[in-house]
């Protein structure tokens, strides 16, 4: 499996790291962020900052201690934007130079989930009713897209948004997100049942 080359633009830098189980170190700083959390979500953390390290290895920061902001965001080295994302089983991380990328944006996310019920929450009109006339099997993929597209996003951009505000268009290769009259472009890609999605302006 190799979802992070394929939603990859010049100048991102990704890693990734399926969990089966192998010893992932925290450096004691890390270590710290997460010492009352329950294991799923020290795992969790783990492999997600394991990912950043390797990525953040390309930019010549490999060493350095990924902080946690207030808002429970990843604080990267100066001069660089990153994302981290996690699911079932699964984590990867993007970087960038800041010089190059003002904000990135990642998520993954296991098909299924978004059921019909969360559709009013989560996507405007437009989007439901694009979802409503497709087929059981795309339904479920384009929800799930329309979703973690959102997601990342809204990391991307790094304000506080509702889902609703931000509209999402599928395109050829990737997708459009946009939200009061800002734009910014995406790319995913989809392996079995776990779909990766990255957003960048």
């Amino acid at each position: 499996m190799d979802l992070i080359s394929r939603i990859l633009a010049p100048g991102l830098f990704g890693a990734q790291m399926v969990d089966v189980y192998q010893p992932v170190l925290l450096a004691t700083q890390e270590e710290a962020l997460v010492a009352k959390a329950a294991p799923k979500r020290r795992r969790e953390f783990a492999l997600g900052r394991a990912c950043a390290h390797t990525a953040l290895s390309v930019l010549g920061h490999a060493d350095t201690v990924i902080g946690r902001r207030e808002n429970g965001a990843p604080h990267w080295p100066d001069g660089v934007v990153g994302s981290i994302t996690h699911t079932s089983g699964y984590a990867a991380a993007l970087v960038a130079e800041a010089a190059r990328f003002s904000g990135v944006g990642l998520d993954a996310e296991r098909l299924g989930g978004v059921t019909a019920n969360l559709w009013p929450r989560l996507f405007d009109a437009g989007e439901c009713d694009y979802l409503e006339r497709l087929d059981e099997s795309n339904r479920k993929l384009m929800a799930t897209l329309f979703f973690s597209a959102k997601e990342a996003s809204y990391k991307a951009w790094g304000t506080a948004l509702s889902f609703r505000e931000i509209h999402i268009t599928r395109s050829e290769g990737g997708f459009t997100a946009a939200r009061s009259g800002a734009t910014l472009k995406g790319r995913f890609a989809v392996e079995g049942d776990l779909l990766l999605a990255a957003a960048w302006f």
